[in-house]
């Protein structure tokens, strides 16, 4: 797993940490993860496999690095998000708003490849696997805390994990279709898209749920 450091690494170790972890990911969406090398991301982190070695120990334990970053992060926008509002549709937007902000960016792509590969991959070991299981469970605990606020008083709450499942497939369909759209014909797509597809959605779940029209996303 990663290395602990001495209490006057400091800011250095910080920043080479910070740009290991976004070469790893970027990697990752460009060649897919096995072709993710250790020597391809130590040239793009523009340091040698040794400094990586300090900072993390094994390739596997670089993977689970940067699937951890990315559920601290996310819990971080979980801890820091605003769910509330009078009306059903201003608390489902504001959930949508939170769920694009994290699945709906690329970087959550390879950071799914890393979840996979890692929890099917046999040789991986049974640390690793245990502590990518534990954070995608911590995570989902979270939401469902979240997903009782949006519901709210609603005529027909949904049950557990829907609005999270539904909302997050969006983000994550918008997500999937940036990063493998080829680059010519990436200006052919209309940015307003996005935001029509949730207010579409956001209408709907509002209606069944019991709730009013969205007026706006």
């Amino acid at each position: 797993m990663e290395r602990s450091r001495p209490p006057s690494a400091g800011h250095d170790h910080d920043t080479t940490r910070a740009r290991v972890i976004q070469a790893t990911l970027g990697c990752i969406l460009d060649k897919g993860f096995y072709r993710a090398s250790s020597n391809e991301i130590a040239r793009r982190a523009g340091v040698s496999w040794g400094v990586i070695q300090h900072h993390f120990g094994t390739r596997e334990a670089l993977m689970v690095a940067a699937h951890r970053d990315g559920g601290a992060l996310l819990e971080q926008l979980v801890e820091q998000a605003d769910v509330g509002g009078e009306h059903v549709t201003e608390r489902l937007t504001r959930y949508w708003e939170l769920l694009d902000s994290y699945y709906g960016r690329p970087e959550y792509l390879a950071r799914l490849q890393i979840s996979l590969n890692l929890t099917r991959d046999p040789a991986v070991s049974a640390e690793a696997v245990a502590t990518i299981v534990e954070t995608d469970e911590r995570i989902r605990k979270r939401f469902v805390d979240l997903e009782q606020q949006v519901a709210g008083d609603c005529a027909a709450p949904p049950d557990t994990g829907f609005l999270f499942h539904t909302l997050r497939g969006l983000a994550l369909s918008h997500a999937t279709l940036a990063g493998t759209t080829p680059a010519e014909l990436k200006d052919r797509r209309h940015p307003e898209d996005r935001q029509t597809h949730a207010w579409l959605l956001i209408a709907a779940l509002a209606r069944q749920f019991g709730g009013d029209a969205v007026s706006d996303v």
